[in-house]
């Protein structure tokens, strides 16, 4: 199944985690397959952020200090008109009860790390085209 891609203009995703590493590998497989990717370390940050710039899609840790991803994800759905930005949840260790809430606030999927990165890809292009 082809992926639809604009040559014209790749589509935004913000990466929110507060490990450097994570970002770097989430963003490498991003980025390889098309995506441009930008990086914030922790929730409060990618507020600031998304209040000068647009993304598509927000990719964050469900687990971080000062703002969590699910805080995160509530504040984007209900704070931001006009253009809302998909949001993906990233968890280590979560439980059924959290994922379900995460699902009921907007998210588009909350994947376990460490993910499969094609899962990944798989998972961005969904919430994307939907």
């Amino acid at each position: 199944m082809a992926s639809k891609k604009s040559t014209a203009t790749k589509r935004q995703v913000l990466i929110v985690d507060d490990e450097p590493a994570v970002r770097r590998t989430v963003r490498g497989a991003l980025e390889s397959s098309g995506f441009e990717c930008a990086e914030s370390e922790n929730g409060a940050s990618a507020l600031a952020w998304l209040e000068e710039n647009q993304v598509d899609l927000v990719i964050a840790d469900y687990h971080m200090p000062i703002m969590s991803g699910l805080a995160l994800l509530e504040r984007v759905t209900s704070s931001f008109n006009g253009k809302t930005p998909r949001v993906i949840l990233l968890s280590g260790v979560i439980e059924e009860k959290q994922k379900n809430k995460a699902m009921g606030l907007g998210a588009c999927a909350v994947i376990d790390k460490p993910c499969n990165f094609r899962e990944l890809v798989e998972k961005v292009n969904e919430a994307l085209d939907s």
